[in-house]
């Protein structure tokens, strides 16, 4: 019995397979700009701009294309988008703040929600948009698709109608399951203007989602789009839905 016990115990460790450990968060990819554009006169304005996105290890499974995604945003950002707003805004007060908070993160998958507020002459608004990494079939700068996630199109699917097709089919059915929902509304929540006929023009099912920390599916609609004046201190429209539930609508 003794030598027999030692020889189980190292099968099962053997046989049990090395899961990863969820991504360790680094410092993160930031910027920080705030400038008057006239240090001689206050009233000429001043320019803020402060951005964050997460930084993982790259050493663990899908650290690095996660990696490459945010470099490649916070590239954009700063050679793009702080130009153009400097310039746009010239003489006023302006501010655009980027925040994130990390949704899922676990061994199959790291999920973000990016949160984007922005105060200008032309608005003030507050708007989010939602990141799906998966950490074994990742590509590196790229998110991973709803029809991905569902298990309807490989990520080595190159064939543009494919893709196309599946996307369309995923867009279709969660449509259909959020409209159910906005109908129900079992919680009483205000959803302004929003019809199933303007539905489609403001929802996006294959962008319009991140994971919560069980790695289903939350879908959301940005309160601009359904709201003719946004309320104050509006939250982003969600609707979780399992991928046990989708599934099975498949």
């Amino acid at each position: 019995m003794k030598r027999v016990l030692p020889f189980l115990l190292a099968f099962i460790l053997f046989a049990v397979p090395a899961f990863a450990d969820p991504l360790l968060l680094l410092d993160d990819y930031a910027a920080e700009i705030s400038e008057p554009y006239d240090e001689s006169d206050p009233s000429a304005g001043t320019f803020v701009y402060i951005c964050r996105y997460p930084h993982v290890d790259e050493g663990a499974e899908g650290g690095m294309e996660i990696n490459a995604f945010y470099m490649e945003q916070m590239d954009y950002e700063l050679g793009f988008t702080v130009p153009m707003i400097q310039d746009a805004f010239e003489g006023y007060d302006s501010s655009t703040v980027i925040s994130y908070t990390v949704t899922c993160n676990n061994d199959d998958y790291f999920s973000v929600l990016v949160r984007k507020d922005e105060v200008n002459p032309d608005r003030t608004r507050t708007s989010w948009s939602g990141h799906v990494f998966s950490r074994k079939n990742g590509k590196a700068g790229y998110t991973f698709t709803l029809p991905m996630l569902l298990g309807i199109l490989e990520s080595t699917e190159n064939e543009e109608w494919i893709q196309d097709y599946q996307t369309e089919k995923a867009d279709s059915l969660i449509r259909e399951m959020v409209w159910e929902m906005v109908e129900e509304n079992s919680a009483g929540v205000d959803y302004g203007d929003l019809t199933e006929e303007s539905l489609v023009n403001v929802f996006f099912p294959e962008e319009n989602f991140y994971l919560d920390e069980n790695g289903d599916p939350v879908f959301y609609i940005q309160p601009c789009d359904v709201f003719d004046e946004v309320p104050e201190g509006a939250e982003l429209l969600i609707f979780p839905i399992s991928l046990e539930d989708i599934e099975d609508e498949l």
